[in-house]
């Protein structure tokens, strides 16, 4: 059997838990140089920008990102491809970017919502494009997740911001990039 991008997402995603976990608890000095601490990454440490997306050591983080890719799943089925990967990676490390700059140095920030809500709305902005319309439920799907999200402790909403970002971006260049090689197959 193979798997889809978004499941490969979700192992990857279960891989940084069980890493994040496993430091967690037996030795959390580790999570300062897997999540993302501002301090150090601005000191040299840019892959936290990458890893941070994946590793958590927090389960209740772990199990919303799950959850909401299980569910992206059965919305979209995977449609982008392959594609997903450069969305969810683009968006995490906006919403990272975000994080660095906009909160405290001592601030520690990790896991996939960033990358979760660029693939969402990379989504909906995709079928508005091809649809040539704007579907206010799509919209409102990501507003109401971002809003809800952002009610629970401990949340980044930096990371979702710049998630939105990286989906509301991504979006328009690869919808514009397969009609021009749709166009381009017509004429041969």
């Amino acid at each position: 059997m193979k798997l889809n991008a978004t499941f490969w997402l979700m192992i990857w995603i279960t891989i940084g838990f069980l890493v994040g976990i496993t430091f967690r608890f037996t030795d959390p000095t580790l999570l300062l140089v897997t999540e993302q601490f501002n301090y150090l990454v601005f000191r040299g440490l840019y892959y936290e920008l990458i890893t941070s997306i994946f590793v958590t050591g927090s389960i209740s983080d772990y199990l919303f990102n799950i959850v909401a890719m299980y569910f992206i799943y059965l919305l979209f089925r995977n449609k982008a491809g392959r594609l997903e990967y450069l969305v969810f990676l683009v968006s995490g490390i906006i919403g990272n970017i975000l994080t660095l700059y906009f909160f405290p140095q001592l601030t520690l920030s990790s896991g996939a919502s960033g990358g979760i809500f660029g693939i969402m709305t990379f989504y909906v902005i995709l079928e508005m494009l091809e649809d040539h319309r704007t579907d206010f439920y799509g919209i409102m799907f990501i507003v109401l997740t971002f809003i809800f999200s952002d009610l629970l402790p401990d949340v980044n909403y930096l990371a979702h911001i710049g998630g939105i970002i990286g989906g509301a971006l991504m979006a328009p260049l690869v919808y514009h990039f397969l009609r021009k090689q749709h166009d381009q197959s017509k004429l041969l």
